[in-house]
């Protein structure tokens, strides 16, 4: 099982001004520099293996500035970047407003959501899903944190977790929180959303102790015989 942990890039100024940035290559604001250092402090030594990020520039330095306390290898996948919002690219949300007939429009289509000359949220769905899935088969048993962006992480936690994005919906995450995903036999499950930065530590903790055996695919009953006996 390969174990990813996932959280969206540190603050823009884009963020700041709640504007759109969709695949505009912005990169990270003296505060989401300063935002992402302290996490690197929250995140304990030998937890990961690696570091998985989206190209994006504010994921890379996202990812740069947890690395230069981690250590690890960083490896970049183009299936983890932001929804294409299209022709909505660059529209602060008060701008996105005086559209709102077209926008709710949208949303009321779930995953199918598609800005004018834009990308699905289905696309973005399967892409993140690929790519996930892909790196766990590369790196079976890898402990991972992933660096991505808001969209794709609301796309899997909402299919992950049964939903169909649409507006009535509960919203499965909250923004700047650490999410486990795990993946065993090339499907995708969730395993813990909205893990705060310093409860990660104990939650680590707890996984370990848990210990629990994988199945073994030339005896596949090894591991619920290791459950039973303990």
């Amino acid at each position: 099982m390969t174990t990813f942990y996932c959280l969206r890039h540190a603050r823009t100024d884009w963020n700041v001004q709640s504007r759109i940035q969709g695949q505009t290559d912005t990169a990270l604001s003296e505060e989401g520099c300063g935002m992402a250092r302290n996490w690197a402090q929250s995140l304990p030594e030998g937890t990961f293996d690696m570091i998985l990020t989206s190209p994006l520039g504010r994921a890379v330095e996202t990812a740069q500035i947890l690395n230069a306390h981690l250590g690890l290898p960083l490896h970049t996948d183009p299936g983890l970047v932001e929804q294409d919002w299209g022709q909505w690219t660059g529209l602060t949300k008060a701008e996105l407003k005086e559209l709102r007939s077209a926008v709710k429009a949208q949303e009321k289509r779930g995953f199918a959501f598609t800005p004018p000359g834009g990308e699905s949220r289905d696309s973005v769905l399967m892409r993140a899903c690929d790519a996930l899935i892909g790196f766990a088969a590369a790196h079976p048993r890898a402990s991972v944190l992933v660096v991505t962006h808001h969209g794709v992480l609301k796309c899997l936690a909402y299919a992950l977790s049964g939903l169909d994005y649409l507006p009535g919906d509960p919203r499965p995450i909250k923004p700047y929180r650490l999410h486990r995903i795990e993946c065993l036999d090339n499907e995708l499950a969730p395993a813990q959303l909205n893990l705060e930065f310093d409860a990660l530590a104990a939650a680590v903790r707890d996984l370990a102790a848990l210990d629990i055996p994988e199945p073994d695919p030339l005896n596949p009953d090894k591991g619920e015989l290791e459950r039973q006996e303990r």
